[in-house]
């Protein structure tokens, strides 16, 4: 994995070519491409996962957002509290959003004290792509969780420049550009990135009363303004011995309103948030008889600080500065392959989360700081009987969590614990390679997700800790397959991929009413989730490209609550559709697409429904030179005024535009 992965990189970049008027004329035979087109990263690091990677850049939209982009992935789900970057989590096949990996260049965001990441807080200005792995994960990333894992990878080292800048509806603006360098086997990149938006859309405002029509009336929303930056910096080059090196910082920041529910809206609630990555890699390839090595390091660091001081959004006043941290060291090494059949890999990683809370509100003393080490090795082999026919992977990951927890109730008083728990997570797969260009894949993993830190010992607020907690865990399986080849004449793929998963959880971790002000999470859930989803891209004839999803999924609350029990998880709809259509003609571009959302609950017992609802948009790019775009977007054409969660809508139609500007050279690779 890591091998073929590395070896791709150095191989990337040929020699130099001599100059044009001294270089021999060599006419070769037609060369026919009889299988797909090679590997993305992810799927070569999971290759007998269902994985999809995203690029930036990809969806033809003027204003590209992180919704946008995860929303091309089949089994992907986003739940969005409002406007363009309001709170929004993303779940995997059913699974809840606190049950997913999200990482950073493969650092993770997903913490003890943030089990629940918002996508919305990630650079997307400073994306190249993004790997989404539905099921089962690479166990090189971190410990797996029920609900899979999304590894965003920032921009590589580069030669050149580019820019761009968008405006669109509410008083949006949004602003790039990015430096590269290069000399010898060095290169280098600063990114600098702008988004925001006055967020003031109008919607449907029900006055809290759904079943009364008289009262309803149109709002515009209001305390919804947002500034985000983000910059970020890469430095990669060889060393001696095929070693490469890369170093990496990625610093964000985030001022923003927060406006609460759309019949009870928080005027004056303001949020802020800063985090800083920093990151350094080391790798060398397989070489001769030696395995591959890789070191890394990452330093996260990370401010939030809120403030309600007359307690608009019903939990009392509160004014908090909450400071978390970590840092994660690993190494893997990948076996060169032995007996022609056989590949070992082997990973190791400690990582250690903190985290310091204050709140200025209360009369109580802040708690210490809370801790938790996580010690963590995996091995897997590949055993390749038949090559490039047969592929069946195992593996298996063990971390053993040390928790040192410190908290301060509602009633402020003190309390202290100390946790050591061990996760276990073996996966098999498998994938054999048929004719006619078709794939069939299977995996078996189980995974778990400890108890975060707010579950455990709660907050000065609402929440009750409860350090009996025991880690959530599932079984799963899926099996399904692939077809891909190049019709047409085209130099473009075109797949068709259908997949049929299933999972049994336990032990799901629930809010539930402690007294008449504060919840207490509890393990009494059990949840069976199945599905199909079946994924299509091609391109036609005659400038036209297609590409779309369909997902279906039964979701069923098998937990000891008798109001809950044979119910619909909440917040999972049992259908979901995409497809977007472009056609092409010399330096223009139009794009349509349609979202198609099924009904589902927004509570567990199954009383509040939300209808489905269907999403239409357009875009047409006109490429003005070989260096200049312009793209012009609509989106929710429809006007359709809908919400993901209860209480807060989502906006109507909306119109942007954007200007890029710029070319640029990819370096030797993006380790």
């Amino acid at each position: 994995m890591i091998a073929s992965l590395l070896f791709a990189v150095f191989t990337a970049v040929g020699p130099v070519p001599a100059p044009a008027d001294t270089m021999p004329v060599l006419t070769l035979p037609e060369v026919r491409v009889e299988r797909a087109r090679p590997q993305s990263t992810a799927a070569a690091r999971m290759p007998t996962g269902f994985v999809t990677d995203v690029p930036a850049g990809s969806t033809g939209h003027a204003l590209e957002t992180m919704p946008d982009l995860m929303s091309r992935a089949a089994g992907v789900r986003v739940q969005q509290y409002g406007g363009l970057v309001a709170f929004a989590t993303v779940s995997l096949r059913g699974a809840a959003p606190g049950q997913l990996s999200v990482y950073l260049d493969g650092a993770p965001l997903t913490s003890a004290a943030q089990t629940l990441v918002n996508i919305n807080d990630l650079p997307v200005t400073a994306i190249d792509r993004i790997e989404v792995y539905r099921g089962p994960s690479p166990l090189g990333l971190g410990p797996a969780t029920p609900g899979g894992a999304i590894n965003i990878v920032t921009l590589p080292s580069s030669a050149g420049v580019r820019a761009s800048v968008v405006r669109g509806a509410w008083d949006t603006w949004q602003g790039s550009g990015s430096a590269g360098a290069r000399r010898g086997d060095w290169s280098a990149l600063v990114h600098a990135g702008y988004q925001g938006s006055a967020g003031d859309f109008t919607y449907h405002d029900d006055n809290g009363t759904p079943y009364n029509t008289a009262d309803d009336e149109t709002a515009r929303r209001v305390n919804n303004r947002f500034d985000a930056g983000t910059l970020l910096a890469t430095v990669s080059g060889r060393l001696p011995a095929h070693v490469t090196v890369t170093a990496r910082e990625d610093l964000f920041q985030k001022r923003q309103g927060v406006p609460g529910l759309g019949a009870v809206p928080a005027e004056h609630t303001r949020l802020e948030q800063l985090r800083s990555m920093s990151q350094l890699g080391i790798e060398r390839p397989v070489t001769g008889g030696w395995p591959s090595l890789s070191l890394g390091a990452s330093i996260d660091r990370g401010r939030s600080r809120f403030e309600d001081a007359t307690g608009e959004l019903g939990a009392g006043p509160s004014r908090t500065d909450d400071r978390l941290g970590g840092e994660q060291y690993t190494a893997a090494a990948t076996s060169p392959r032995m007996l022609r059949v056989l590949t070992l890999e082997s990973t190791a990683a400690w990582r250690i989360e903190r985290a310091t809370l204050h709140n200025s509100a209360d009369a109580y003393a802040d708690p210490p700081p809370s801790r938790r080490d996580t010690k963590g090795v995996s091995i897997g082999a590949r055993v390749e009987p038949w090559r490039d026919r047969v592929l069946l992977t195992a593996g298996r990951r063990w971390d053993r969590q040390e928790d040192r927890l410190h908290w301060s109730s509602s009633l402020g008083v003190a309390g202290a614990s100390a946790l050591t728990r061990e996760l276990d997570s073996p996966q098999l797969g498998a994938l054999v390679r048929l004719p006619l260009h078709l794939d069939a894949k299977a995996n078996w993993s189980q995974g778990a997700r400890a108890p975060s830190f707010d579950e455990l010992f709660g907050n000065e607020g609402s929440i009750r800790g409860n350090p009996a907690l025991t880690p959530e865990r599932s079984e799963s399986w899926d099996a399904g397959a692939r077809w891909s080849a190049a019709p047409f004449g085209s130099t473009r793929a075109t797949s068709l991929e259908l997949s049929h998963y299933e999972s049994q959880s336990r032990d799901l971790i629930v809010y539930v009413k402690n007294s008449a002000s504060s919840v207490k999470a509890m393990n009494i859930a059990r949840a069976r989730i199945r599905g199909e989803e079946l994924s299509a891209e091609t391109a036609l004839p005659a400038g036209f490209a297609l590409q779309g999803w369909m997902h279906w999924q039964s979701t069923i609350d098998l937990g000891s609550v008798p109001v809950w029990h044979g119910k619909r998880l909440p917040l999972r709809p049992e259908r979901h559709a995409f497809a977007r259509v472009e056609w092409r003609t010399g330096p223009l571009m139009l794009g349509g697409e349609v979202e198609y959302l099924g009904d589902d609950y927004l509570d567990r017992a199954n009383r509040q429904l939300a209808p489905s609802r269907t999403f239409t948009g357009a875009s047409l790019a006109w490429r003005l030179t070989p260096a200049l775009r312009v793209t012009f977007e609509g989106r929710n054409l429809g006007d359709v005024r809908a919400t993901d969660v209860a209480g807060f809508p989502l906006p109507g139609r909306s119109m942007f535009v954007s200007c890029q500007l710029g070319a640029e050279r990819a370096a030797e690779g993006h380790p």
